[in-house]
């Protein structure tokens, strides 16, 4: 009886602080009084069917019907509302916790107080309550609330009884609480309200907290890079088309072999006027091994697929460098094919759905990164044969790919269409047809960045190919995208930079060098870059080196009807913002934009810091399995210092299986007539008496073991383990890390 009022007593100090602190960091402090009230009677009801084992059962039963019952009338919905509330209260949403204020109180003060009762007892010694307590006080520091640790007192003080006691089981609860409350006490009076500041410490706190917010709790709104930043938007952030003027102000350094696209932003619907982001919801980690399928997927990491990826030289890892010249936005510039990609400095990659690469804050000058890419660009040789083979290779991510990036909006006119027809005439395979569209714009249209200011009211491409004829980057990436898409090939739009290196590898890239560009995807291939931009003003400068003799279309290409620029088509209707949850710069006063099919908004996907709330049993449940394993007999033994510390560990281990049996040692026994009756149940597949002769000599002649007596105690304790059941297995596992040693000590 004693015994459990004391784990009550403990149990209820524990929940007490943990609760308090943890609804103080929430501002939810005018809940406490029902949180202590709810410990109250949690700890009350446990401790009273815990003086009987059948009770104890009872009650065990009882909470999991009470649970499985609430959850079926609505639980489930709560404790999402209150996950939700928790994240966006950490975001900075702080009036949405105060809503679900009082569930979460009492959902916490009955999860809190039985985890804090079962942490209490005895045999689970004081680790596991000093863990607990720890990570309720990480969470007040990660959340910046040091306000609310002395509501952790009565925890604190809670950890210690149960250390004195576990300890010194003879001390009683009546002595240990007193002390432990003055303890406690004084360690908070003498704690300077104001604290005192080592700076070097302050430091290196801040540092380790905003590596641990980067890694596991980046939600906020990030700085998306945008050919807007380059001068390339001059109309606007929503409205495509102007005259550009790009500033020659310095980018980057990249280290590179040959000319590289460096990609910023990726973007997939057209509305008429611009390109925006609906598919770059949800953020992963770049290093979390739970995404590894995910970045395997996004960045085609695995295509080709066997030989044809294997056996190719287009597909051989190169190596890009870069160093920031100057502050950018947030995005990481990088090439489509990730293989790895290695940050320096303090620099956390992230990556999105839409396959962007970024990391938790803006770029700043002298930040430095490199990946390792195939760097693959159209009209490589052997590249339409070997595009042309992958068709036969297995792609399960094909069909939500062509029904994602193949959308374009209804207004378009037919005349448009009629150009990606006359534009891909004669050509056979996807490959063929992208390149002949590139092919087509380069030859036909005229690059320059003095361009008349785009009309509102027309659509951007159509205005483009059927009325201007000229244009620069964006007008000819925008075009490919849509030409592409009319003809059924899986297109997006690209911004990003160009890095044409020197002949030792250096390209000294500048705002001059803003571009964007067009990739494709290939089934069983994946993405591919196409820059349909020629790269001269003059159309018949453009460079052969983009135009294989195989794939150029006849010379005699007629262009556009004049009759086809009469009309002007109207654009879709500008969206208002991004769908929710997409990291985005172009704010918008416009009407809603459609939402791609399958797209959701991504509030409830970021990781935020709901995890919290689940790391406490995750972190008990790491410790625990840490403890087990720190408890084998063979890691005991190896940390002994000498043969009598190594025999006695496997002996302790074999005196442990004898107690999962239920085969203790009586106290009237001599180790020799205690061996020598478990030798007579002829259960055990090894001799045990040799064992009981050289505890005697061990116990009574204070006699060293020798190296082949401790080699015959292990031999033993494996033997009979090899007997045991799983469930005896687990219970001795258990048993070693959990049960105090005092009470399993083989020598009683």
């Amino acid at each position: 009886m004693k015994e459990t009022v004391r784990q009550g007593a403990v149990a209820l100090l524990l929940s007490t602080g943990m609760t308090l602190a943890l609804l103080a960091c929430m501002g939810l402090t005018e809940h406490i009084w029902l949180a202590v009230v709810v410990l109250a009677g949690v700890i009350l009801l446990m401790t009273l069917a815990s003086v009987k084992k059948l009770t104890h059962w009872l009650m065990a039963a009882l909470l999991a019907a009470c649970g499985g019952i609430w959850l079926l009338l609505g639980g489930v919905e709560t404790v999402s509302e209150i996950l939700r509330g928790v994240t966006l209260h950490f975001t900075g949403l702080n009036g949405a916790l105060p809503m679900v204020g009082r569930e979460m109180a009492l959902v916490l003060s009955v999860l809190l107080g039985v985890a804090s009762f079962v942490v209490s007892h005895r045999r689970m010694g004081a680790y596991p309550a000093l863990m607990v307590t720890v990570l309720a006080a990480l969470i007040l520091w990660l959340g910046d609330q040091p306000q609310a640790l002395p509501w952790l007192a009565p925890a604190f003080a809670g950890v210690m009884i149960q250390a004195a006691m576990c300890n010194h089981e003879g001390v009683a609860l009546g002595r240990t609480l007193p002390m432990a409350a003055v303890i406690t006490a004084l360690a908070l009076l003498l704690t300077p309200m104001d604290g005192v500041t080592i700076q070097p410490m302050k430091e290196a706190a801040d540092k380790l907290r905003d590596q641990i917010y980067a890694r596991f709790m980046f939600t906020q709104p990030r700085n998306v890079f945008t050919l807007a930043n380059e001068g390339y938007y001059p109309q606007g952030p929503n409205q495509l088309g102007g005259k550009a003027e790009p500033a020659d102000h310095p980018v980057m350094l990249v280290k590179t072999d040959r000319k590289t696209y460096l990609r910023g932003s990726v973007k997939n619907e057209y509305t008429g006027r611009n390109w925006i982001d609906t598919m770059a919801g949800r953020r992963y980690l770049w290093s979390g091994m739970q995404w590894r399928d995910e970045r395997t997927a996004i960045f085609d990491m695995t295509l080709p697929e066997g030989a044809l990826g294997e056996n190719s030289g287009l597909t051989a890892h190169q190596t890009v460098s870069v160093r920031m010249l100057t502050q950018s936005a947030s995005s990481l510039f990088v090439p489509q094919r990730i293989r790895s990609l290695n940050p320096g400095g303090e620099l956390v990659p992230y990556f999105n759905s839409g396959s962007e690469v970024f990391v938790t804050r803006d770029l700043q000058a002298e930040d430095t990164y490199t990946v390792t890419a195939p760097l693959m660009l159209a009209g490589d040789a052997g590249l339409g044969t070997l595009i042309a083979a992958c068709e036969h290779t297995e792609d399960p991510r094909y069909p939500q790919i062509l029904q994602s990036y193949t959308v374009l909006p209804e207004h378009l006119q037919e005349q448009v269409y009629d150009i990606a027809r006359e534009a891909c005439a004669g050509t056979e395979t996807p490959y063929d047809k992208a390149f002949a569209i590139q092919n087509y714009l380069s030859r036909n249209f005229r690059y320059t960045l003095d361009v008349a200011p785009q009309p509102e009211n027309i659509d951007f491409v159509s205005n483009f190919l059927l009325n201007t004829r000229e244009g620069y980057c964006t007008y000819f990436a925008s075009a490919m995208t849509v030409l592409c898409r009319m003809e059924g090939l899986p297109a997006r739009y690209v911004e990003g930079y160009l890095a044409e290196p020197d002949k030792e590898g250096h390209a000294y890239v500048t705002g001059l060098h803003g571009h964007a560009w067009t990739e494709v995807y290939f089934e069983g291939f994946g993405w591919l870059t196409f820059d349909a931009t020629p790269r001269q003003s003059s159309i018949s400068d453009t460079p052969e080196e983009i135009l294989p003799p195989e794939q150029l279309p006849p010379e005699e290409t007629p262009e556009p009807s004049p009759e086809n620029a009469e009309s002007e088509p109207t654009p879709s209707p500008e969206p208002s913002t991004a769908p929710e949850g997409t990291d985005t710069d172009e704010p918008t006063p416009t009407p809603e934009v459609p939402i791609v099919p399958n797209q959701e908004p991504d509030e409830a996907d970021r990781p935020g810091l709901a995890w919290l709330w689940w790391l406490l049993p995750l972190a008990a449940l790491a410790a625990c399995a840490l403890r087990i394993l720190w408890t084998q007999p063979r890691r005991c033994a190896g940390r002994a210092k000498d043969e009598t510390g190594r025999w006695s560990a496997w002996m302790q281990a074999l005196a442990d299986e004898m107690r999962v049996l239920g085969l203790e040692r009586e106290a009237s026994e001599s180790p020799m007539a205690y061996m020598r009756r478990l030798d007579g149940l002829r259960r055990f597949p090894a001799k045990l008496l040799p064992l009981g002769e050289c505890m005697a000599l061990v116990f009574y002649g204070r006699v060293t073991p020798e190296p082949e007596e401790t080699a015959m105690a292990a031999e033993a304790y494996q033997r009979i383990y090899t007997c045991l059941t799983r469930w005896q297995r687990v219970r001795l596992g258990l048993t070693r890390a959990f049960v105090s040693e005092k009470k399993r000590m083989f020598t009683q």
